[in-house]
């Protein structure tokens, strides 16, 4: 029998040393792998996966739909961030979230708000201020079943979207009977054109039904949306020709596609050479609600009284299927020589084709008119 010695000697190896290079080599791969897979994991890009990932679960309680807003920005990853805290389920404290999504580097976004239908002045201010004498734009239906409207932000020919959700489970609540979604966007890729804005639209419902499941609201969705009517902003329709917003109107106007669902519609009267007369507007649901108390409105309009009028403003209303009052008001703009027009009869009698058509359209009743 050969003993150890002699195996050392004849050179078979040790079993204990053989047993610490095993050992050694196990403890080099751990800490090999260790080193490695952290850095696999970020150099791959897994990390900014996982981080974009977690920024958007936690953005707006994962409201907004991260491939939506790929394909809106034209861009492949997006990261979210919160604007501002939440602040309960009370609409006075302030909006109840406000958020952005957008690629990491900052070049392209759209921020998002979130608010209960008792404080729609937030989305209305989003939309243009809605200012009695001025040009705020024209906002167009979004259509597809959605009590929703689209604008482009003056100026930047960037766009801004709403929608209404009415919580079917919150009705005996006002101040929360619906909660409104809000999209801003700011891209590298344009916004104009049929594509994009339908495209927007998209992400702006997809984030109001979100929303609207995060924050328990019961709420009835659209349709699948193709396209959306294009800006008619500034474009005139000739004495006689209007179809839209401003049907039955028989001077020239400015105006929007309609639709039953549109919370808010535009109609421009126009004096000549595209300068606009008077602003004819409708507002239904929550933003009926919110405009009496906007400034330049607070004072004029009576929110108390069905009709009535005060200085250049005229305002009516007719009672809807929802219950509330829709509110028709047309305001005197500044004409092409700063100075504002005049004809009274003429704005009376714009008012009441307009809210008639509106009224109607919208199956609301009991119009009344100053």
């Amino acid at each position: 029998m050969v003993d150890v010695a002699q195996q050392r000697r004849i050179g078979d190896p040790d079993p204990g040393a053989a047993r610490l290079k095993r050992r050694r080599l196990l403890i080099t791969a751990v800490i090999v792998l260790a080193l490695a897979v952290p850095g696999a994991f970020y150099f791959t890009g897994a990390y900014d996966s996982w981080q974009d990932n977690q920024s958007l679960a936690d953005t707006c309680k994962g409201s907004v739909d991260a491939s939506e807003v790929k394909e809106l920005l034209g861009v492949d990853r997006v990261r979210g961030h919160g604007i501002e805290a939440d602040h309960g389920s009370s609409p006075r404290a302030g909006r109840l979230r406000k958020c952005s999504v957008g690629d990491p580097d900052g070049n392209a976004w759209v921020s998002v708000s979130l608010d209960w239908g008792g404080d729609a002045a937030g989305p209305l201010h989003d939309l243009g201020g809605f200012t009695p004498y001025g040009d705020v734009g024209m906002p167009t239906p979004l259509g597809h079943g959605w009590e929703g409207v689209l604008d482009e932000v003056p100026g930047t020919g960037n766009l801004v979207a709403t929608v209404n959700m009415p919580c079917e489970n919150r009705r005996s609540d006002p101040q929360h009977s619906s909660l409104i979604a809000t999209v801003q966007g700011m891209g590298t890729r344009s916004m104009a054109g049929g594509v994009q804005r339908a495209r927007f639209a998209r992400t702006t419902v997809k984030t109001a039904q979100h929303a609207a499941e995060a924050w328990g609201c019961s709420a009835r969705s659209g349709g699948a949306i193709e396209r959306v009517p294009g800006s008619t902003a500034h474009t005139e329709v000739p004495q006689g020709e209007a179809r839209g917003s401003c049907a039955g109107i028989k001077t020239a106007v400015r105006e929007s596609a309609t639709d039953p669902g549109a919370p808010i519609e535009n109609c421009y009267v126009l004096a000549g050479r595209n300068a606009s007369q008077y602003r004819i507007s409708a507002f239904y649901g929550p933003f009926a609600q919110a405009l009496p108390a906007q400034q330049g409105y607070s004072g004029e309009v009576d929110p108390e009284s069905p009709a009535g009028s005060k200085g250049r403003l005229l305002w009516g209303s007719a009672k809807c299927p929802s219950g509330s009052r829709a509110l028709y008001i047309s305001t005197r703009l500044p004409g092409g020589d700063d100075r504002f027009g005049s004809d009274g009869d003429l704005q009376k009698s714009t008012l009441k084709t307009f809210a008639a058509s509106s009224s109607k359209r919208h199956g609301c009743e009991d119009l009344k008119l100053p």
